[in-house]
């Protein structure tokens, strides 16, 4: 079958779209790296540790138990929707650690992943010295008593007040490895 007999029609050239910003020779710009596009190299929810999930349900029901005076019914649709409130509650305001776009978040702060040093991944006994004794004032912290493990990356600017970056993350050597690549 020809293309004519498809419904195809050869392959014309493409027209410049108006609102993109022009290019030499009609040529279109190279695809920005899968960071910069907004695929994140590394993205993980600091979600709480067990016993904080156990606290958060028990709060949650802890609302329908104030109403078994007023039938039992209405205690237990109320004790569910708020343990399924606790929950969500529990899951969204649990902060995010991403790098992607050049950058690194923690929770609401961030920070050009140029303006970082080489990475430092803390578990165990470094990470408890980080925390303990060689805990630094001065260092922006994003840590979760729950997780025991870490990342820590000196700031380059000497213009900034702050010594370094001190974030928990369950999972450092990813972390590490996408602030390299990035």
């Amino acid at each position: 079958m020809s293309d004519a007999a498809e419904g195809s029609s050869p392959a014309a050239p493409i027209p410049p779209d108006p609102a993109a910003p022009s290019s030499p020779a009609g040529t279109r710009p190279a695809a920005a790296p899968a960071s910069a596009a907004g695929t994140p190299l590394h993205r993980e929810r600091l979600l709480p540790g067990i016993g904080t999930w156990i606290v958060i349900v028990a709060v949650g029901a802890m609302c329908g138990v104030v109403l078994v005076p007023l039938g039992a019914t209405l205690a237990l649709v109320v004790g569910l929707v708020g343990i399924v409130v606790a929950v969500v509650l529990g899951v969204l305001t649990a902060p995010v650690v991403e790098v992607s776009g050049g950058r690194l978040r923690a929770g609401r702060a961030q920070i050009e992943v140029g303006l970082l040093g080489t990475p430092e991944e803390l578990e165990g006994e470094d990470w408890q010295r980080t925390m303990g004794v060689g805990f630094e004032p001065l260092a922006f912290h994003l840590t979760r008593g729950w997780i025991r493990s870490g990342l820590r990356a000196e700031v380059l600017d000497e213009g900034d007040p702050t010594t370094a970056w001190v974030v928990s993350t369950r999972r450092p050597e990813d972390l590490a490895l996408a602030l390299r690549s990035a």
